[in-house]
């Protein structure tokens, strides 16, 4: 994140400059696109291990690098966005309710691991192809929700961009 960030910083600039800069819900929705494309790198990954059943570590390092690109279009660019959009009085409370949402996401995170998680027993009695199938429906149901809200807030930025009354 502290390599990447200077970069976006200049490209959004950059695109700023040029008229072309993407919307804050644009930008959100270029985020949630890229979480699920993250996940995608991990259930392509999954889709080809070596004959030992290990998947190549390159896979995991596309994931957390798009899953990076996707923290830097949600993150800075939402608490930049609770500023503008808040009531001056409430931006505090505001800016505090957005980092409560952050945490709350980390306990979905958590649940959705538990769900993956694989038992003692699941460790010893499936294969490793059969162990990577269990994390492919999850990776497979992230890539359809991530992508999916994506393309949905994509289509509706155009209305919440109207109610953001010339916020950018």
């Amino acid at each position: 994140i502290f390599t990447l960030a200077p970069v976006f910083a200049a490209l959004w600039i950059k695109l700023g400059k040029r008229n072309m800069d993407p919307s804050t819900p644009v930008k959100f929705s270029l985020g949630l696109i890229q979480v699920g494309l993250g996940f995608g790198a991990l259930l392509l990954g999954a889709m080809f291990p070596g004959e030992s059943g290990k998947v190549a570590w390159l896979w995991l390092a596309l994931a957390y690098l798009i899953h990076t690109t996707a923290e830097l279009s949600l993150s800075p660019v939402g608490l930049s966005a609770v500023t503008k959009l808040s009531i001056k009085s409430v931006v505090s409370m505001v800016m505090g309710v957005w980092f409560l949402a952050t945490a709350l996401s980390e306990v979905v995170a958590a649940l959705l691991a538990k769900i993956a998680a694989l038992d003692t027993e699941e460790l010893n009695t499936l294969t490793v192809v059969e162990q990577l199938d269990k994390y492919n429906e999850l990776w497979m149901t992230l890539i359809y929700l991530g992508v999916g809200l994506g393309l949905f807030m994509l289509i509706i930025s155009p209305f919440l961009k109207k109610g953001m009354k010339g916020i950018h």
